[in-house]
């Protein structure tokens, strides 16, 4: 399940202390000058790899140091191998390195193309939603991104040949991407060997599925006539439904005023998460759940129960 995976080795962490006992080992290799003093970049695999008297920073994709693509992401034994081959790529242990970003993904055959499965995905509490091309939907929020994209037009893209069981087939891309803070996100330090322990490969892939649990997905609106036995309660009853389908038809809407909101400086910061919680009530009490929505949540929910 993994993709992207950058590495920070301490020297410290490097027997004999010296980071540049690598450079036999890289390609490619140009020297420089920086804040951080002389350092040289070269490569290995994906990698993109500095080295500098503290210490070695490497930055690429994990699966492609074993499969030479990233369609197929990394089982934990898959990373286990991979984490070796890098040891042994570059003469060091490598385990002890500090993850500095890590990504969950996978890949998942839809029935239609992924950008019909945006419409229903709607908010998400503690992040902006960015439909930032037709392609690509992003969450944001300073220490954690998903984004859900079509990897055959990606591939496509980037000239990646898909393989050939996935040929012909709708492919949606969904990652959760760690992008900073990892120590104070995940409470301890994560090492190259962290990522393949058991108990941690099996929680990071349930985060990957829970993050997209929090997503309100919106659904096929249904106004319930029987439930309006007053004024006041057929009144409350199309209010809801009206800002459910307006939610439905436009899930940015919410997002917008509240940036517009939080630039006038109106409320407090802990203020918009409960209007978010509030406006968004009557998408969970309205409407049942599509046949999309249902086939997205259980190809997210069979992907991390059998994640190993």
């Amino acid at each position: 399940m993994y993709d992207t995976v950058n590495f920070w080795l301490d020297r410290l962490d490097i027997a004999g202390g010296n980071p540049f006992v690598i450079s036999n080992y890289l390609s490619e290799i140009t020297e420089h000058q920086n804040k951080k003093g002389y350092g040289i970049t070269g490569s290995i695999f994906d990698y993109t790899v500095n080295v500098y008297e503290g210490g070695i920073s490497m930055k690429g994709s994990l699966p492609k140091s074993v499969f030479n693509d990233n369609i197929h992401t990394l089982t934990r034994s898959a990373t286990q191998q991979a984490i070796e081959k890098i040891s042994d790529t570059l003469h060091i242990d490598f385990n002890a390195a500090k993850v500095t970003r890590v990504d969950i993904s996978t890949v998942i055959p839809t029935k239609r193309p992924p950008t019909d499965y945006y419409s229903y995905l709607g908010q998400k509490p503690y992040f902006n939603r960015l439909h930032a091309a037709k392609e690509t939907l992003y969450y944001n929020n300073h220490k954690r991104q998903l984004i859900f994209y079509d990897k055959v037009k990606e591939a496509a893209a980037k000239g990646v040949t898909i393989p050939p069981p996935l040929q012909g087939c709708n492919l949606l891309r969904y990652e959760l991407r760690y992008t900073k803070g990892i120590k104070k996100q995940f409470k301890t330090d994560v090492t190259a060997q962290t990522l393949y322990d058991e108990d941690f490969y099996y929680s990071i892939v349930q985060s990957w599925h829970n993050e997209f649990k929090t997503i309100h997905k919106l659904k096929g609106q249904n106004i319930m006539i029987d439930d309006m036995t007053t004024p006041k309660k057929a009144i409350d009853g199309m209010y809801d439904y009206a800002m459910a389908y307006l939610l439905q038809e436009d899930p940015d809407f919410v997002d917008r005023v509240i940036n517009d909101l939080k630039a006038s400086k109106k409320f407090n910061r802990s203020d918009y998460s409960k209007m978010k919680k509030k406006v968004f009530a009557p998408v969970a009490k309205n409407g049942n759940k599509n046949d999309m929505i249902n086939e997205l949540e259980t190809a997210i929910f069979e992907a991390a129960k059998y994640a190993r």
